[in-house]
């Protein structure tokens, strides 16, 4: 029972359940939109959130088991979670709980599939395959510098467009809008954990898009994809497509600027920036929160 236990902590250790706001955000997002048409179902919402989930966990999991096989992850290098590196747990141990959860994903989706339209299962397809082959091969797309890019199409408008679509039977402009800050801080952890890995990724021979423009470049990347994520919250709230009282996202501006400090000071230290990913992470998690109790709010308030 404790070897059980322990693998099973193990296994949650692997998932990285400090990411996993990455996917729910921009789920409920979708789904709050919704709201505002009177079109809303607790039920569809709480599968869309189980199926999401599973996903984002399915792609931590994998991505575990392929650094390590691919020797991205060693002793020397800052691991996704270091579970397999440090011999808590297998390789192969980490992939069949990655499968199961990608298995068990689909078919949520493939229920709300049934239920709610073709639509879902073309989009939960899409995010399944990029998913799975984020880092499995052939594809091996983190590997080939698409990392970035894919995890912004991922956790930003696929995921918000497929939520509002489980609720209101249709895609729409707005949610298209509302998921591209959320996207690009989501993309921004991503890119922090790839800085910080350059070194070691590229004594392993992959080429994520940090190693393909450069460590100056790469920071301005990051800073950009920051930078960019709280100018549109004004524009999209100026359009209307947002409620005003959403600019209350930008309270967290001094949390993001203390990341970006960190970044820019460290003189290509990667231990000063060790933590940056998770710093981004919580920054994306409490600007998601603010600006879904925004939503929230407003339509109390109608």
């Amino acid at each position: 029972m404790n070897v059980i236990n322990t693998k099973s902590k193990m296994l949650i250790r692997a998932a990285r359940p400090f990411s996993l706001t990455g996917s729910v955000i921009p789920v409920t997002l979708g789904a709050m939109l919704a709201i505002h048409q009177s079109k809303f179902s607790i039920v569809y919402f709480i599968f869309s959130v189980i199926g999401i989930i599973l996903l984002q966990a399915s792609i931590n999991l994998l991505n575990d088991h392929d650094d390590f096989i691919n020797k991205v992850d060693t002793k020397d290098s800052y691991c996704s979670s270091g579970v397999v590196v440090e011999g808590l747990i297998t390789a192969n141990e980490v992939k069949k709980a990655g499968i199961i959860a990608l298995v068990l994903g689909c078919i949520v989706g493939l229920l709300l599939g049934y239920f709610r339209g073709s639509m879902i299962l073309i989009i939960g397809l899409v995010g399944a395959i990029c998913g799975y082959f984020y880092t499995g091969k052939p594809l091996a797309l983190k590997y080939r510098g698409l990392g970035a890019p894919l995890v912004f199409v991922i956790f930003g408008p696929l995921m918000t467009l497929g939520s509002y679509y489980v609720q209101a039977q249709e895609l729409g402009l707005k949610p298209l809008l509302i998921s591209i800050p959320v996207g690009l801080l989501t993309t921004a952890i991503l890119h922090a954990n790839d800085i910080r890995d350059i070194r070691n990724d590229s004594k392993a021979g992959i080429k994520t898009l940090s190693i393909v423009v450069g460590r100056k470049n790469a920071d301005r990347i990051y800073i950009s994809l920051i930078v960019f994520a709280y100018i549109s919250i004004p524009l999209i709230s100026f359009y209307n497509y947002i409620p005003y009282l959403s600019l209350i996202c930008l309270l967290t501006i001094p949390k993001a600027a203390k990341n970006i400090k960190k970044l820019t000071s460290s003189n290509n230290e990667n231990k000063i920036i060790a933590d940056l990913d998770k710093e981004t992470a919580k920054l994306q998690s409490q600007f998601g929160v603010l600006l879904i109790l925004s939503m929230l709010v407003s339509i109390a308030i109608l």
